[in-house]
């Protein structure tokens, strides 16, 4: 990927002039889980801004299985972290011109009680057993037909009503058919892709991706330079990768006003 630069030099009459330079940038690795609705958020404004439009992006699904056993603590098991999380979701997602009612929904499920002694007791909240390995198995599926973005977002929007329409459980596997197949996949290949050794040996090389590249949180965008690595967590600090592309000293603004139709490079 060539991106060209600006840069001042002074000219042979003393006066200042524009330069433009080109530097190479790889592909910015984007690790996301389906789990999450920062990622969600995230994924829509990196499709959606054009900025972003000639930044080549590497999808990257990661499930919970795999970095809450590595260097991520699982949100669910800090009550505090839980009640904070759907609200900020829910501003985050209003910025970026999403539907945000059914996370405003889950924010008000989640209240600190005030009778606990929390010097002797964490709380958590319990989550029964979940196989999101499926769904981000079927990911890879869906890179493989050229559809990768189009299946994250359409997965998101299930998840969490982004679009206005009604929530689903993308670990059910009629509900992974069905929105695999509004995307052009078929149903049941995406369903069933987690069972692919090829599909499996793929995601043990993102987990050892994710390892070297010191991922701990999702979304994680990695920005490799030729002066060395640059590492982003979170949706809120898409801005600042952005700033870091564009060489710009101020922060870019990402929101709804700026955010159009999705973009055909995706």
């Amino acid at each position: 990927f060539d991106q060209c630069q600006m840069f001042e030099v002074l000219g042979s009459d003393g006066c200042r002039v524009l330069k433009e330079r080109r530097i190479d940038i790889e592909p910015v690795r984007f690790y996301f889980s389906l789990r999450s609705p920062f990622a969600g958020i995230a994924l829509h404004r990196v499709m959606h801004c054009a900025e972003f439009a000639d930044v080549p992006f590497t999808l990257f699904p990661v499930w919970p299985d795999i970095i809450f056993g590595g260097h991520m603590d699982n949100p669910s098991d800090n009550l505090f972290k839980m009640v904070y999380i759907f609200q900020d979701a829910a501003r985050q997602a209003e910025v970026a011109g999403l539907d945000n009612s059914y996370l405003k929904d889950l924010s008000q499920r989640f209240a600190v009680p005030q009778n606990v002694d929390y010097r002797r007791r964490k709380l958590g909240v319990e989550v029964s057993e979940e196989r999101w390995e499926i769904p981000h198995a079927a990911m890879l599926y869906a890179r493989a037909e050229g559809k990768e973005w189009d299946f994250a977002q359409a997965l998101f929007a299930r998840r969490f009503g982004f679009d206005g329409q009604a929530v689903a459980d993308i670990l059910q596997p009629e509900t992974l058919a069905s929105v695999a197949e509004r995307v052009g996949l078929d149903g049941q290949q995406a369903v069933e892709a987690h069972a692919s050794a090829t599909i499996q040996n793929a995601l043990t090389k993102i987990e050892r991706s994710g390892e070297r590249d010191g991922v701990f949180g999702v979304p994680f965008f990695v920005l490799q330079r030729s002066h060395g690595q640059e590492t982003y967590w979170g949706n809120d600090h898409l801005e600042y990768l952005l700033r870091s592309l564009r060489g710009d000293r101020l922060l870019p603004v990402i929101t709804a006003p700026v955010l159009g139709r999705s973009l055909p490079t995706r």
